[in-house]
């Protein structure tokens, strides 16, 4: 039993007794007053009021500092206290003042003990000159300290001496038993306990020893019989109904673990181990709140305790570590855990709990490294064949983690977390419609269990079952009505499932139970800004900041929020923030990333894209966008290196292989991106994704009829899928066929209408020269949903038909939102500009200061300069404008107009053949063309 019913006074108490010990030799008091305290405190003490007995021996203390009867018997009360350092100080000045190390013998060694100091304990307590219960005592802890040295030959021998000593005494076998068990010696502890059984049939001692034998062995129903007799012969026998509460919860008895536990709340109210349990049935029960209380209180309880205590006891070390990790406060759990397993190298709960731990971290190698030994010493274990098996499917080495997951599934008896890990290494395998069955079965087997329901509702969405997974996290939700983690799954579903406003209800349903509950506040900040109301979102974070200013995931979303709202400089601030705070995670680093190249900055983007690529060199997310960064910062053959060794890194992956095989499609290299389709194809036929690549590939060829033979692929393997009419219109377009493309898309848009519909139709549209329709498909749209993507389209149409008005106004729509947004003032600039507006060039002044990479910004205020009639400094511009971007034909053809006005005849000429060369449509094609005669006359 851990006895701390006074922790919360262990620093006050200690501090007392040290400074009155080191203030004794000044005080001068009444003898006859000193011995009435010490009397006073002796009753106290034996009635068990311990706190009293500590205030009354001090004060005995005070009125005779060398009273050596009320030293030790502070050290006694003290020690029971567990104010361990206090204890200490206490007997180590009655030593000083000359008390005979035999006097404190036993109490000294069950405090260093209590210390963990085996060695101090082996080196100074001796047991010469002890007789009776004294020399029983120390033997045995001798004996225990020697187990702990890692002697188990000499704790063997101490043990028998001590029985030798008074073959009647329990106290012995108290420790022998648990040592023996520990060692695996069963048969020889069931012999110790049955000798225990003819000494002390009426020592609730010996009947707890029988039932943790029983219990240990899996004999459960004989362990609850002997832990009931140990109760009706002492109820107040704490380990017993522990160990009680503790069977009940396993076998999922909560109601009788409850009348256990209460009893425990009253008579033992600082005893952790009883708080962990509460902490276990209340989140059994969906009752969040009083789970997260529970494991507070034990973290608490265990905290308190003083570090050299909690280092020697394996309990209390499981315990903090448990509690922590509750309490999802990894590093200390794992500091409990480094420290329990350097004491208690064969404690295997602890090691599955660390690499449980790890693989929360995405930490793979240190989780397997932890875990091996279970699996080398007890090769059937479940948990551990799950933990690794979850590991290698980190590694997404599928075929190792099925194996082992196959297992484990076999011993968990089909176990809901052993067939969820083994649905998810089916996944990555494509074996889809195994590893839905698989889900499914986890889900049914613990329908409360809210990673497995995300697991399969991400399946479902995926698959376009949108109807399943609503109903799926609906059920969650009604099984655990107040798990806050299953109504922010249900949120999350809601969203994903286009419906905003239902998800922000569900989210403000999570935040009423819990306000600090950070995932439904982010998720209800994201949704936010989908419904337009970006300044409540922005301020919700910025509350939330003032609480939690080290929170990453908050700097994370204002980082995209400023990005949104056209902000990019402070968008890229709040980005490195929340990337330094979390080096270990790749999504901030990522979006810092794209957000420096958005910025027209490719060389930090490469910089940043680097650094987060050589932290995570199997992450194939990071990889790819790495890929992108040498693309951008114009170095394609590292990009076609990097995403060769994504391929390698994806083995048969196949929805992986697909997102890699478009990277390659992307870059322009289409025998990679077909070489990435066909491992693919060979993971899974039928995998719709991999057809609709094969389409993509043969339509950058050129090749229309494989294009074909793909598309009916497609459509085999996914009748339903909503790509179908798009990529109809796509193969129609390919093959000149303009109005059966226009038809198809137009289908597509009726038939799921949204903001990328919408922009694939208006821009047919466009190609096909009807830029009306165009803008008319578009104003639907924005009626429909309007969204800042459908404002730009729209004022980039409006510009095309030259209905500058129009133009400024959808522009200066969207600066209200986003009023830093480069993108957009640069184009506002160009349309004040036709409008002969003086601001033109003020506004294209601000866009390259918020952007002055951009080669587009660069070129709206080179063109302008020129117009105003400065040609020189127009030159310079267009210049590195068209450094920066020689694949856009506008630039060529305006540096050509510098150049051509400067007498640089030649060089014009050169950038103009360059614009025309292939034909393409852009803004002043015409007035290039004209150009380019006059300079041929």
């Amino acid at each position: 039993m851990f006895d701390m019913s006074a922790v919360a006074r262990r620093i006050r108490l200690g501090v007392c007794v040290i400074s009155v010990a080191a203030s004794l030799p000044a005080v001068a008091g009444d003898p006859a007053k000193a011995a009435a305290y010490y009397e006073d405190g002796l009753t106290r003490f034996d009635k068990g009021d311990n706190p009293g007995a500590v205030i009354q021996l001090k004060n005995a203390l005070q009125q005779d500092p060398s009273m050596l009867s009320a030293h030790v018997l502070l050290g006694r009360a003290l020690l029971k206290e567990t104010e361990l350092p206090a204890a200490e100080a206490a007997f180590e000045q009655a030593l000083k003042l000359g008390v005979s190390p035999v006097e404190i013998a036993a109490p000294r060694a069950r405090l260093l003990m209590m210390l963990g100091r085996s060695k101090q304990l082996l080196r100074d307590v001796s047991p010469n000159g002890l007789m009776g219960d004294d020399l029983v005592e120390v033997l045995t802890l001798r004996a225990k300290a020697q187990s702990l040295e890692g002697d188990r030959a000499a704790a063997l021998a101490g043990f028998e001496a001590a029985i030798q000593t008074d073959p009647s005494s329990p106290r012995p076998y108290l420790d022998l038993v648990p040592f023996l068990i520990q060692g695996g010696d069963l048969k020889g502890a069931d012999a110790r306990v049955q000798t225990l059984m003819r000494i002390a049939p009426d020592n609730a001692d010996t009947w707890n020893l029988s039932a943790s034998l029983h219990h240990v062995r899996g004999r459960l129903s004989e362990a609850l019989v002997d832990y009931d007799k140990a109760l009706s012969i002492d109820p107040n026998h704490t380990d017993a109904r522990v160990a009680r509460a503790s069977l009940y919860v396993d076998r999922k008895q909560d109601d009788k673990a409850r009348v256990d536990l209460d009893y425990l709340a009253e008579h033992a109210r600082r005893e952790p181990r009883s708080a962990y349990l509460r902490a276990l049935v209340a989140a059994r029960a969906g009752d969040q709140e009083g789970a997260h209380k529970a494991l507070t209180e034990v973290a608490g309880l265990v905290d308190s305790l003083p570090g050299e205590y909690v280092a020697a006891n394996e309990q209390l070390l499981m315990l903090g570590a448990l509690a922590h990790h509750g309490l999802e406060s990894r590093e200390k759990a794992k500091e409990y855990l480094d420290t329990l397993l350097r004491r208690f190298p064969r404690n295997l709960g602890a090691r599955k709990l660390l690499a449980a731990i790890y693989l929360d971290e995405n930490d793979n190698a240190r989780a397997l490294s932890t875990v091996e030994p279970v699996l080398e010493a007890q090769p059937n274990d479940p948990q551990a064949n799950l933990l690794a098996g979850r590991a290698h499917l980190g590694y997404r080495h599928f075929i190792q983690a099925r194996e082992l997951l196959t297992r484990a599934v076999k011993y968990l008896d089909k176990g809901p977390q052993a067939l969820f890990a083994l649905g998810l290494s089916q996944l990555g395998m494509g074996d889809t419609a195994v590893a839905i069955d698989n889900l499914e079965k986890a889900a049914a087997a613990d329908p409360g269990d809210v990673s497995i329901g995300t697991a399969l509702i991400t399946v479902y969405m995926q698959r376009g079952a949108t109807t399943k997974a609503l109903a799926h996290a609906e059920a969650l939700v009604a099984k655990a009505p107040k798990s806050l983690p299953a109504l922010n799954l249900l949120g999350s579903v809601r969203a994903a499932a286009g419906q905003p406003d239902k998800a922000a209800k569900v989210f403000e349903q999570a935040l009423a139970q819990d306000p600090k509950f950070a995932p439904a506040l982010l998720n209800l900040v994201r949704v936010e800004v989908e419904l337009g109301r970006v300044d409540g979102a922005e301020a919700r974070l910025q509350a939330w900041l003032k609480e939690e200013p080290n929170d990453a995931r908050a700097m994370f979303e204002m980082g995209r929020i400023a990005e949104q709202l056209g902000r990019q400089k402070e968008g890229i601030d709040w980005l490195r923030k929340a990337a330094s705070k979390q080096p270990g995670q790749a999504q901030p680093a990522l979006a810092l990333v794209e957000a420096l190249s958005r910025a027209g900055q490719p060389a930090e983007a490469l910089t940043a894209a680097k650094e987060v690529g050589l932290r995570h060199p199997d992450d194939l997310g990071v990889q790819a966008v790495l890929g992108q960064a040498y693309l951008a910062a114009g170095d394609p053959k590292a990009a076609r290196q990097t995403f060769r060794n994504m391929t390698r890194i994806a083995e048969f992956d196949p929805a992986a292989q697909v997102r890699i095989g478009r990277l390659m499609l992307g870059a322009g290299f289409p025998d990679d991106a077909e070489y990435n389709l066909q491992k693919a194809l060979t993971a899974r036929t039928d995998f719709a994704p991999a057809h609709a690549l094969a389409i993509d590939i043969a339509l950058h060829r050129g090749q229309v009829d494989t294009a074909r033979k793909a598309l009916e692929a497609l459509r085999k393997s996914a009748p339903n899928d909503p790509g179908l009419l798009r990529y109809q219109g796509t193969i129609a377009l390919a093959s000149g066929d303009g109005p059966a493309a226009l038809k198809h898309f137009a289908q597509q848009y009726r038939a799921h209408p949204d903001a990328r519909a919408a922009l694939n139709l208006s821009a047919v549209q466009e190609r096909l020269g009807d830029l009306a329709a165009a803008e008319a498909t578009l104003r639907d749209e924005q009626a429909r949903h309007a969204t800042p993507v459908i404002y730009d389209a729209l004022g980039q149409i409006l510009e095309r038909q030259a209905k500058w008005a129009e133009a400024r106004d959808a522009y200066r729509r969207l600066l209200r939102d986003a009023p830093d947004s480069p993108g957009i003032l640069n184009r506002l600039a160009r349309v004040q500009f036709e409008l002969k507006d003086a601001g033109a060039m003020a506004t294209a002044d601000k866009a390259r200061a918020l952007a002055p990479n951009d080669p587009r910004v660069i070129d709206t205020v080179g063109w302008l300069r020129l117009q105003s009639g400065d040609v020189d400094g127009a030159l310079a511009l267009l210049r590195d404008a068209r450094l920066r971007a020689p694949g856009l034909p506008e630039i060529r053809y305006h540096l050509a107009e510098a150049l051509a006005r400067s007498g640089r005849t030649g060089e014009a000429e050169a950038e103009l053949a360059a614009a025309l060369a292939d034909g393409r449509g852009f803004r002043g094609a015409d007035e290039a063309r004209a150009l380019q005669q006059r300079l041929q006359k």
